[in-house]
């Protein structure tokens, strides 16, 4: 089937230098109803070519992004357990008075390679769109960098305190000021730490009770017989050495006034 250029089929019939009809001849109304039909003719064309390149660009931006949402993954998984440089490296940066990007990032990088695949129709438009799918791409990975951050430092935070716990078992539980200046600086690690309030009390309640619990294994481990007594479980020197552990495992069986009596007298 014969395609009529687009630019020509516009037009309307080109009379020129030709002949001309009355408008009320036979002939003269044929010649406008074929010039009116090629006109609708044009007119079908260009909306279909406007869907077909709609459709098209659809699809481009869902491959673009697919291959953003890719990258993001990669980039979060190379970066290091911090998440340091995870936004700059995927959305560069931009300087904030002017807009001006001042470090591009791989998102630039996709970006131009997306745009030369996107119809030409469409292409001016989804130009338009780059900072704003920038900015919406740089608050997600802004996110992303945060929560890793938060992760990491509560990672850190737990290892440093499982260690300290560790430096007050095996500290002289008899030793108040070293205990307490122990304690303290698990104290002050926690306040350092970029949680929310809510998450920060917590750990303070646990590293209260994690220490407590240390300093008073460090006691029974040195002399059982005081660490029972604490607890009421015996006169001092009533029990033996020898079936102290038994003693204790039957009295943790009661519960929090134990746990609460043994953190008080730690503390």
């Amino acid at each position: 089937m014969a395609t009529i250029p687009l630019h020509v089929a516009r037009r309307r019939l080109d009379t020129g230098n030709v002949v001309s009809y009355p408008d009320g001849s036979p002939v003269g109304a044929a010649m406008q109803g074929f010039g009116d039909e090629l006109s609708a003719v044009a007119e079908h064309y260009r909306q279909m070519k406007e869907r077909q390149e709609a459709f098209d660009a659809e699809l481009a931006r869902r491959r673009f992004n697919g291959r953003i949402a890719q990258a993001e993954d990669e980039v979060a998984a190379n970066a290091p357990a911090d998440g340091a440089g995870l936004h700059d490296t995927m959305y560069g940066r931009v300087d904030p008075r002017n807009g001006r990007v001042v470090k591009p990032g791989l998102f630039d990088t996709l970006f131009d390679d997306a745009l030369p695949n996107m119809p030409e129709s469409q292409r001016a438009a989804f130009a338009r769109q780059k900072e704003m799918l920038r900015e919406v791409g740089a608050r997600r990975m802004a996110q992303r960098q945060l929560q890793r951050r938060k992760d990491y430092e509560e990672a850190q935070v737990d290892a440093a305190l499982k260690t300290s716990a560790i430096a007050i078992g095996n500290a002289n539980p008899d030793d108040p000021v070293t205990f307490e200046a122990a304690r303290q600086e698990g104290l002050d690690l926690i306040d350092k730490m970029g949680l929310d309030p809510g998450i920060r009390l917590q750990k303070v309640k646990d590293w209260f009770g994690t220490a407590a619990k240390a300093r008073f294994e460090g006691l029974i481990a040195k002399d059982p017989r005081q660490a029972l007594a604490m607890f009421g479980l015996a006169q001092a020197g009533s029990p033996t050495k020898g079936n102290t552990a038994e003693a204790v495992g039957g009295r943790q069986k009661t519960g929090a006034e134990s746990r609460e009596r043994g953190s008080q007298c730690c503390e």
